[in-house]
């Protein structure tokens, strides 16, 4: 298996079908993980859904009862593949509804705050983090390159 086609899972709740492009997210990952170029082919779990159910999962994992953005779990099991020889990196998942608010907040389309929460996520799940001053610049840097590779420059933070 070639590793410039990681595995990407997507699922969308029916109520955001028509809201988002699947296509588009799934490049996101793609390019992400690409720019890191990885030997082994990576399989990520992404899925968009409402704010109730993100904040379930982040009072209940994160100890924080609000909805986020974007939430990312990772699967901790060095060296566990799939027979087809692919490592799971981990999941995503995306509130919607709380995407559309930080699109409208940034002034941009709900595509550009999902293709950016989709490349943030995928970062976290690689290990990137954005704590310190230097590993945000850092975290910065990646998902403008990512975001340039799938044509959505203007999506990424300033």
């Amino acid at each position: 298996m070639s590793t410039d086609q990681h595995i990407v899972d997507i699922s969308v709740d029916a109520p955001f079908v028509h809201r988002v492009d699947v296509d588009n997210l799934r490049q996101c990952v793609q390019q992400t993980l690409a720019s890191r170029k990885l030997r082994t082919v990576r399989v990520i779990s992404l899925r968009l859904t409402d704010s109730r159910t993100v904040r379930r999962l982040n009072r209940r994992y994160r100890g924080q009862d609000a909805a986020t953005d974007v939430l990312s779990f990772n699967v901790d099991f060095d060296g566990l593949r799939r027979p087809d020889g692919a490592v799971e990196l981990g999941e995503l998942i995306i509130a919607v509804p709380v995407a559309a608010r930080g699109a409208r907040e940034r002034d941009c389309s709900l595509a550009e705050e999902l293709a950016l929460l989709t490349v943030h996520g995928t970062l976290h799940l690689l290990g990137f983090d954005h704590e310190e001053p230097d590993e945000d610049a850092r975290m910065k840097s990646l998902e403008r390159t990512a975001l340039v590779r799938v044509g959505m420059a203007s999506a990424a933070r300033a």
